[in-house]
């Protein structure tokens, strides 16, 4: 199991203030930081945040009016990933298959990879919605990009190397975190050809999405009431109705 574990599962609540997800040994051992394929292992079996939240509640009650988000540090910054639910089953067999680790098998790589290649020759779109919203690194960009020119090219020296680039694009393949954006880009891939929304860079978006209903839940907005119109008396008789019969309050009638 590799040790370097950099991300965290973080409850942010509505009111303000954060939860952690841990893990206490029988060891003494206390876990707050985990690797990925942990992670996905875990939300991967929930639909949703709200069944996440349900299993999380058998070690703790503190759950409640919030979302979850996963951060990490990287460069001295503070980043965010959305969660992957039961919808993405196949993200989240690799989860489990490489539980702890942040890459893959190798049977597991080149067969994603045979798949993933095949695709993109089907459905070119796929592939640039994929690049275009930015799910997959430059590395991966760069390592599929030299790949695809290769292998179309006629020069018989592009054949020579094309084994290399192959070689070299399975090592991306390798990591979890690179098939883990195509999977994302895929389902997304899916809600935009059925022409429903789509965030342009998901872990963004979804985060300051998030960020809004904080603020709006913290700082409603101030509904003013509707003043009373005084009305002119006319023959003696005074307004019928006034605005309490329009807020659901006791109705009275001025006589």
């Amino acid at each position: 199991m590799e040790t370097v574990n950099r991300y965290r599962l973080v409850y942010h609540y509505f009111k303000g203030g954060e939860k952690l997800f841990s893990v206490d040994y029988q060891d003494g051992r206390h876990r707050d930081r985990f690797m990925l394929t942990e992670i996905d292992a875990l939300t991967s079996r929930c639909a949703d945040e709200k069944q996440l939240a349900q299993v999380l509640k058998v070690v703790s009650d503190d759950y409640n009016n919030g979302y979850f988000v996963i951060e990490y540090n990287s460069q001295g910054s503070l980043k965010t990933m959305e969660l992957v639910f039961n919808d993405m089953p196949l993200l989240g067999q690799i989860a489990f298959n490489n539980c702890g680790k942040s890459r893959i098998s190798k049977e597991d790589a080149s067969k994603y990879a045979r798949v993933f290649l095949k695709e993109i020759n089907e459905d070119a779109d796929f592939l640039k919605f994929v690049l275009s919203r930015r799910y997959i690194n430059s590395y991966f960009h760069s390592a599929l990009n030299y790949y695809l020119r290769l292998k179309n090219s006629d020069e018989k020296e592009a054949q020579n190397t094309l084994w290399e680039a192959k070689a070299n694009l399975l090592k991306e393949f390798s990591r979890y975190k690179t098939i883990r954006g195509i999977e994302i880009g895929r389902r997304n891939y899916k809600l935009f050809k059925q022409k429903k929304e789509v965030p342009s860079d998901s872990r963004q978006l979804t985060v300051l999405q998030r960020a809004k209903i904080e603020y709006e839940l913290n700082h409603p907005k101030k509904v003013d009431k509707p003043k009373l119109q005084r009305k002119k008396v006319v023959d003696g008789q005074m307004a019928l109705f006034d605005a309490d019969n329009y807020s659901n309050t006791n109705k009275r009638t001025k006589k």
